[in-house]
């Protein structure tokens, strides 16, 4: 009723229609203000301003609805520490709560949740945390025509189930440079049950072989376009963009290998 946006707190989302996955995420984080919220976590809940067609829920996530070759978690696009910031912990249990709706949340297999791109996500973080500095975090799924079907056989499947996710971080560097770090991570390798077709295409200088199973560094420019995104704001704080261009899209095994 009142535009695109979904707000919660401390963050965003924006849906598409046809996927029912966030088309992308944006989470603001001070770093200067973060507060632990505890143990634990919220319960995955729908959220109420959207009707529930359009939020693959636990009839999508839970294993025993439906036998499948591969299975995945509700991966949060906004992690659930990042938005735990504020004056109160309060505050910070209810950003950390607000993270748990499905509209968060995406298909990803679990390894690939936990290690591939939870690392990341701690490295993310970390840099706001340890140099209390401001942090914001857009993220969002590579949706593709030809991703795979999965959940056939569950209520309100199949959905195609997006191969690769992407990150961009902006950091406030100091209290006058900004900075942002584009990354493109792919789950094939933990999927090829379901897949197995060519990924990242135009992206150099690579091959595909590498690149199904690596984490790779670009630039904005590429993440826009491989969404259609408009992120033309912040090309200028690209920390890849003044490379030569034969060095802007690198191969990371390491977190230190990351240029931000």
């Amino acid at each position: 009723g009142s535009g695109h946006e979904l707000k919660y707190m401390h963050f965003s989302s924006v849906l598409h229609k046809q996927r029912a996955f966030p088309i992308l995420t944006v989470v603001n984080i001070d770093g200067n203000k973060l507060i632990h919220p505890g143990k634990g976590g919220g319960k995955w809940r729908l959220d109420s301003r959207i009707d529930p067609q359009f939020q693959p829920d636990d009839r999508f996530y839970v294993k025993s609805l439906a036998k499948e070759k591969v299975f995945f978690s509700r991966g949060h696009l906004v992690r659930r520490l990042d938005p735990c910031w504020g004056e109160t912990l309060e505050e910070s249990q209810r950003a950390m709560n607000d993270t748990f709706h499905f509209t968060n949340a995406a298909p990803q297999e679990q390894v690939y949740n936990d290690n591939d791109w939870g690392n990341l996500e701690d490295y993310v973080l970390d840099k706001a945390d340890t140099n209390k500095r401001r942090l914001t975090v857009f993220t969002g799924p590579i949706f593709r025509d030809n991703d795979p079907l999965y959940g056939k056989n569950r209520e309100g499947g199949p959905w195609q189930i997006p191969i690769s996710y992407w990150k961009i971080a902006v950091l406030q560097k100091t209290d006058t440079q900004i900075s942002a770090a584009a990354f493109i991570v792919g789950q094939l390798d933990k999927v090829k049950a379901l897949y197995e077709a060519r990924v990242f295409t135009g992206l150099k200088p690579y091959d595909i072989e590498q690149i199904r199973s690596a984490k790779i560094q670009t630039t904005i420019a590429a993440v826009e376009q491989e969404t259609g995104l408009n992120f033309s704001a912040l090309r200028e704080f690209d920390a890849h963009g003044s490379l030569e261009s034969t060095r802007q899209t690198r191969w990371f095994n390491r977190l230190e290998d990351i240029l931000i």
